[in-house]
């Protein structure tokens, strides 16, 4: 017997009162009390008639004429966006909404962070949950992590072919051990930097490196270098380390937070998520390009998916003017993970997956 939900703590700031759902067994969909929408509703001026999932185009495109504001019920959002109502179910102990869309699918699992679209996990500023016994996600996801990604039209969100590749680390920076061969991330961030760049000049990139050998370079000239060029695009390449969690292990791809939002992962001192970084004029940008790499390494490597993520304390990404995200490419801490990265053919994979990901043409 399993819960939807029921083992999870629903208060996470919900102005609600959250309901807790009967037992069911795991093949049953999960329950849900049938009550009015969930508050607050949205706002809508001038709507036009929601789609027909029958008669949906091949692109989805977003009606433009919907403001949400609060926990909005996803069997509503459904019905507003004019895709078929979502499909409660249990995944293991979790309650997951899948919904259709005509270029994939979408999983939201209630209690968790963690969602699926087209089969890649990201995560989602505040953990979905059951409001009146409703299924909701909040507003602040739809419109900063969800509507990117189910809008995207598929082409490269960049002005031009300039890339920066980042090797991170470097000089007295060693960054990460790696627990199974005792090297340092600093020289696997170069490798695989310099066997990515031959893989995109092919694909008519220009590409410059922020080093290119073992030597110090600071995160504001990193940061320098990039404006200086003119780059359209900014990737920084790392091996992540779990302070002593051997156990984890997979790849995550980062990118900035959006102002308003909490992020995934804070680093030192609380962060205060009112303030607007440059690099947050590029937030569905970071988001599109951050996705479509996790998705590329996971798929090519068969590796753990720890999702696209946001954090602000990256002062590589954060002062970028330009789309900027960084690859956390496995985990040095984890023996699994190190043994693969310590393999030429294992790195010459994943610069395959981050080339094939960046190859589809842009749109200028």
């Amino acid at each position: 017997m399993t819960t939807c939900a029921a083992a999870v703590v629903l208060g996470l700031g919900c102005r609600h009162t959250p309901v807790r759902v009967t037992a069911l067994r795991q093949a049953r969909p999960c329950p849900v009390v049938p009550v009015a929408t969930a508050e607050p509703t949205p706002q809508q001026t001038n709507q036009q008639p929601a789609l027909s999932p029958t008669a949906a185009p091949p692109q989805w495109v977003s009606p433009t004429n919907l403001s949400y504001e609060g926990w909005i019920d996803i069997r509503q959002w459904a019905r507003d966006i004019g895709i078929p109502s979502p499909v409660l179910a249990m995944a293991g102990t979790n309650c997951v909404a899948h919904l259709k869309f005509p270029m994939g699918n979408l999983d939201i699992r209630l209690g968790r962070h963690q969602a699926r679209w087209q089969e890649c996990e990201l995560w989602l500023a505040h953990p979905p949950l059951f409001i009146r016994g409703q299924p909701c996600v909040h507003a602040q996801d739809i419109q900063s992590t969800l509507l990117p990604l189910l809008t995207d039209n598929g082409q490269l969100p960049v002005t031009n072919r300039v890339i920066v590749l980042d090797p991170g680390h470097g000089g007295s920076n060693p960054g990460a051990r790696n627990i199974a061969t005792g090297r340092w991330e600093k020289e696997y961030t170069l490798d695989l930097a310099l066997r990515l760049k031959p893989l995109l000049e092919d694909q008519g990139w220009t590409v410059f490196l922020t080093r290119t050998n073992d030597s110090d370079v600071t995160l504001s000239n990193r940061v320098a270098m990039a404006d200086a060029l003119g780059a359209g695009l900014f990737i920084s390449l790392h091996f992540n380390d779990a302070n002593g969690r051997a156990a984890e292990s997979g790849i995550e791809t980062y990118c900035m937070t959006p102002p308003g939002l909490p992020s995934a992962f804070v680093r030192g001192p609380s962060e205060t998520p009112s303030v607007v970084f440059p690099n947050n004029a590029h937030d569905a940008a970071n988001l599109r390009v951050a996705f479509r790499l996790q998705r590329a390494l996971v798929s090519r490597t068969s590796a753990v998916d720890r999702g696209v993520r946001r954090a602000r304390f990256m002062a590589v990404l954060r002062n970028q003017s330009r789309p900027a995200v960084l690859v956390e490419a496995g985990y040095l801490s984890n023996l699994r993970d190190a043994r693969l990265i310590a393999s030429p053919e294992h790195r010459q994979a994943l610069a395959m997956a981050i080339a094939h990901a960046l190859g589809v043409p842009p749109h200028f």
